[in-house]
């Protein structure tokens, strides 16, 4: 996720692992553990411009599909005392639980993340601008 030259900090290497994670339980449909992983004051921008805080998201983001494939790269992140921002690409591809056809989207994205009280670190924002976008 990062460069070879690169060496993270404990707190980069951890919003990574952190970011592994969501793209995980995303996969997996573990919304406990995104519960866990977003912070409730959450704005979550989707890819045609749709926002969802973190109560509309747990209704909207991710129950209507079932995520085959979430890649990330070229991520890099800056820690700004108990803010980070994290930008990279990401490839998801999704089907639709409807049977209306495969998402795919290869896209930008800006996430940020702050420790909330007890010093864990929480995602309070995402941002997703797509490249390139096809229902199949």
């Amino acid at each position: 996720m990062t460069s070879p030259t690169d060496s993270p900090s404990g707190a980069e290497a951890l919003l990574l692992d952190l970011e592994a994670q969501r793209c995980d339980a995303m996969k997996r449909a573990d919304f406990a553990r995104l519960r866990e992983i977003l912070h409730p004051g959450l704005t979550h921008v989707h890819a045609k411009g749709q926002t969802d805080d973190y109560d509309s998201y747990f209704l909207s983001g991710g129950t209507h599909v079932d995520y085959q494939q979430i890649d990330r790269s070229d991520l890099k992140v800056q820690v700004l005392g108990t803010s980070a921002v994290m930008t990279g690409r990401q490839l998801l591809v999704a089907v639709r639980k409807d049977g209306t056809g495969t998402v795919r989207i290869d896209s930008r994205v800006l996430q940020v993340w702050t420790q909330a009280d007890g010093g864990a670190w929480r995602q309070i924002a995402f941002q997703t601008t797509p490249l390139a976008m096809s229902i199949t």
